[in-house]
């Protein structure tokens, strides 16, 4: 597949990016006092929210009809599953978890994914997953005999969790796009020194980080589970000297102020997307860029919802792609 197959879907890409949320938008939303009149304000930007406080998931169809149109706008797709193959394994876990205590999975299911979920429901039931791509197959047939065998959910979560970085490498990889790549990069990065923190916050083993987090060129991360190992201290100071400074100085604000500073640095490096014609990296990031706003939009309806203030709400929001 060629770059320059790609210029007739950045085009379309191009003139959809004219109908996304502005700093400005967000600025005048952040600023309404009501949710109604706040839902009245989204609508007229060309959303369909109930003036209820259901609006969860008219947001996740939003999701789902943008991944629908880059999907069938890109002439091959395949690496875009980068975008979305965490939530596979998201629907994995519940369909596992489900099967132990019987329980339906369907209501816990996220789209978009690359995989139907009934498909990986019908994998786990028949103890079968040779009919699954090996991105999926070889972690859920180890993830099922942990569970079944220990009864550890945490252990299997850290299995697919794994798995599920190592997919967006893979995914990321099999298009000849260096933002895309970069971006899988930086976000498994970010993953797994979020997967560090939060183990030496909860007193895991670095058996548990190790089988947790994935490789990438950009982190060693035998140094990682090593310094997390030494506790919190060691940990940080790791980062600080490993080139990660701007990572410890986000953690050292809270883990809230984390979050947003990865979702951030993953849209700067998007962002680059902005300075080409090819590939597959601008339907990537206008995916992205919805996805944020998607993201800002819950936290705005949410505080409005509960009479959070503007300046909380601020401190809380992403950048945005434009």
């Amino acid at each position: 597949m060629k770059k320059n197959d790609y210029l007739f879907a950045v085009a379309s890409v191009r003139a959809k990016e004219n109908s996304l949320l502005k700093q400005g938008d967000l600025e005048q939303l952040i600023n309404i006092d009501d949710y109604k009149k706040a839902v009245l304000f989204l609508n007229e930007k060309g959303y369909e929210l109930p003036e209820t406080s259901e609006y969860s998931k008219v947001l996740d169809n939003e999701l789902e009809a943008t991944w629908d149109y880059i999907n069938g706008a890109a002439p091959e797709a395949e690496a875009l599953n980068a975008l979305i193959v965490k939530n596979d394994f998201q629907n994995l876990k519940a369909i596992l978890k489900a099967e132990i205590i019987r329980e339906s999975a369907e209501k816990y299911f996220v789209k978009p994914s690359v995989i139907e979920p009934e498909k990986l429901k019908e994998a786990v039931s028949g103890r079968d997953f040779s009919e699954l791509p090996e991105f999926i197959s070889v972690p859920a047939q180890k993830a099922l005999e942990i569970i079944t065998k220990t009864g550890s959910g945490q252990l299997c979560d850290a299995v697919l969790d794994k798995g599920a970085l190592e997919a967006i490498i893979y995914f990321a990889s099999l298009g000849n796009d260096n933002v895309l790549k970069e971006f899988a990069e930086e976000y498994v990065s970010c993953t797994d020194i979020k997967t560090a923190y939060r183990a030496i916050k909860t007193g895991k083993n670095s058996v548990f980080i190790s089988s947790s987090v994935a490789k990438t060129s950009k982190l060693d991360v035998e140094a990682l589970i090593s310094s997390a190992s030494e506790g919190m201290e060691g940990f940080l100071e790791y980062l600080g000297s490993a080139g990660f400074s701007d990572y410890k100085d986000a953690l050292e604000s809270g883990a809230s102020s984390f979050e947003k500073y990865c979702d951030d640095k993953i849209l700067t490096i998007i962002k680059k997307a902005k300075m080409t014609a090819f590939g597959a990296s601008p339907l990537a990031a206008y995916f992205i860029a919805k996805e944020t706003e998607l993201k800002c939009i819950r936290i705005i309806l949410s505080a409005k919802l509960s009479h959070v203030s503007g300046e909380i709400i601020r401190e809380r929001m992403r950048e945005l792609y434009v």
